[in-house]
């Protein structure tokens, strides 16, 4: 869950801290105060690439901090990426005005694509129009395989189909190496003797990267902790000018007092110079390993360039791809045969595999379809049609052999078609909020933002939402932008964010409201800018209930 959010110099929000609890957490705020900029800010800390109109010129720095309580189910993570792992993380992005940024979990610098990773694993964000669960296939593929339990068949599934495509692989260098020449089989093992003596591992450049910027940063300290120590202890240093005077003032008895402070000051200095000392050699350096670290990456960036790859994992790809075609190019036409009966072979096994994949899919699509139909009841659509359909087709991907498609109609007798393509906006977030509450408790996700997905919802429908998202909440920590006076009665916590103009600038802030406050804006919400004595009254009544 994430447990607080610190945003410093980003459009409105100048300097705003916000702590969340577990729970329901709603956020409410007039249309402009910022509530959607402070959504823009969480998605920045966890990836998300800054636009430059978006950053305070007048500033040194943007930054966006945020700390988060996590479960032990994500060591993996922290242990892929050599991070420390805390149970409160503490994620932090840093913007220049020029739109350079850094970053950093648990005050170790990361690469935005390390924060991307996180992000897809602790939070989920649904917009409305936006909503990842109703127009991703992906998406799709993982709730039903987490309803199906169908997690085990996928991966066994994926582990056939990396061997049948290693195959194929092995087949087209067999086709295509059978007419190396002497030459072309030379400069095939020239550059594999030259990738092999490399000894490269995936993801090498990124660690060394990330260590040479640390260690870069630790040589600037030993400069400030080396000049320290020349200016303490040097022949014209600090100490030796005040041992100079220290003997002066003894040679008279008046300065018995001045003489004491110089001699108090000598003991800090000699204590501050140990203490300096004790640093440096704590932060001693080997000269020779930056360069070493400098040296290797070179080697690394040099082979990506002359082999046209991006990634040390894509080197790997083709020194292997190298060595099948030196090992096959002298294959016979029996080896040939023999690869194609391999591949036969394999393909029946992915088949097999495919199948009780899909097998173990379409059993659960009942019980998805009567439970979201269910749910769309309670949320005031009683003709509601839903469906997730499987087809399975020839191609074999990651996520199978087939493709799927939501499916849905809002009214009697209305025919099935893909969500996108019929659903209204208040249709859409009664679906997928529909969908999420039947999920919620299986979500690998600790943190659900729903950003008024409330929209061309009202009255009695907002209630039975509210409910709903309460439901979720008891799982899953809950956020949500609302305009909604029954939405945000049901939270655990209420937000608001506040406009205002202070001098020549427009900032905004975040208020935690108590009970009475609450009310306040509850009322507000529910008559607008003239707060009648009965709005005040409805808004206790659903703040009881």
């Amino acid at each position: 869950m994430i447990r607080s959010l610190k945003i410093r110099n980003y459009t409105l929000l100048k300097d705003v801290s916000i702590d969340f609890k577990k729970g329901f957490t709603v956020i409410s705020g007039e249309t402009g105060a910022g509530k959607s900029v402070m959504l823009d800010a969480l998605t920045l800390l966890l990836g998300k690439r800054i636009e430059r109109y978006s950053i305070d010129k007048t500033s040194a720095k943007t930054i966006i901090e945020g700390e988060f309580s996590i479960q032990k189910s994500k060591l993996a993570f922290f242990e892929k990426h050599d991070l420390d792992f805390q149970e409160l993380t503490v994620i932090r992005r840093e913007f220049n005005s020029d739109g350079k940024s850094r970053a950093f979990i648990n005050d170790t610098p990361v690469l935005l694509n390390v924060l991307s990773e996180f992000r897809n694993k602790i939070i989920e964000i649904h917009a409305q129009h936006q909503s990842i669960l109703l127009k991703d296939e992906v998406a799709q593929f993982a709730l039903i395989d987490r309803l199906a339990k169908s997690e085990k068949e996928l991966l066994s599934y994926q582990e056939e189909l990396q061997k049948y495509n290693q195959l194929k692989m092995e087949l087209d260098l067999i086709q295509r190496s059978g007419s190396l020449s002497e030459n072309e089989l030379d400069f095939l093992q020239y550059q594999l003797e030259e990738l092999e003596n490399c000894n490269l591992e995936a993801g090498e450049k990124e660690k060394l990267e990330q260590k040479i910027s640390i260690l870069e940063n630790i040589e600037g300290v030993m400069n400030v902790v080396s000049e320290s120590e020349k200016y303490l202890n040097n022949e014209q240093g600090i100490l030796s000018q005040l041992s100079s005077v220290k003997r002066k003032l003894l040679e008279f008895e008046t300065f018995t007092e001045l003489y004491e402070r110089v001699a108090s000051v000598i003991i800090e200095l000699n204590d501050v110079s140990s203490n300096l000392a004790s640093l440096d050699n704590k932060l001693r350096l080997d000269p020779s390993e930056l360069l070493v670290l400098n040296n290797r990456l070179d080697v690394i960036n040099k082979l990506l360039q002359k082999h046209r790859k991006d990634t040390v994992a894509g080197l790997l790809i083709y020194q292997q791809e190298i060595k099948s075609r030196i090992k096959l190019s002298s294959s016979s036409e029996m080896e040939l045969k023999n690869k194609k009966i391999e591949i036969e072979d394999q393909f029946l096994v992915l088949q097999g595999k495919a199948s009780d994949l899909n097998i173990k899919r379409n059993n659960i699509l009942p019980f998805l379809k009567k439970e979201v139909e269910s749910n769309l009841i309670n949320l005031g659509m009683p003709y509601a049609n839903f469906m997730a359909a499987i087809n399975v087709s020839d191609s074999y991907h990651k996520f199978g052999n087939t493709s799927i498609s939501f499916l849905f109609s809002a009214n009697r007798g209305g025919e099935l078609l893909e969500v996108s393509k019929v659903a209204s906006g208040g249709e859409l977030s009664r679906l997928m909020l529909a969908i999420k509450y039947i999920s919620a408790t299986l979500s690998e996700v600790d943190i659900l933002v729903f950003d008024e997905i409330d929209i061309g919802v009202s009255g009695e429908i907002a209630a039975l939402m509210g409910k709903m998202m309460q439901e979720i909440s008891k799982s899953t920590q809950l956020i949500a932008i609302s305009h909604l006076p029954q939405i945000a009665s049901k939270a655990d916590e209420h937000l608001k964010v506040v406009k205002s103009v202070i001098g020549i600038e427009t900032v905004s802030n975040v208020k935690n409201l108590d009970k009475q406050a609450r009310i306040e804006e509850i009322a507000k919400l529910l008559s607008g800018k003239e707060v009648t004595s009965e709005a005040f009254e409805n808004a206790r009544v659903l703040l009881s209930q």
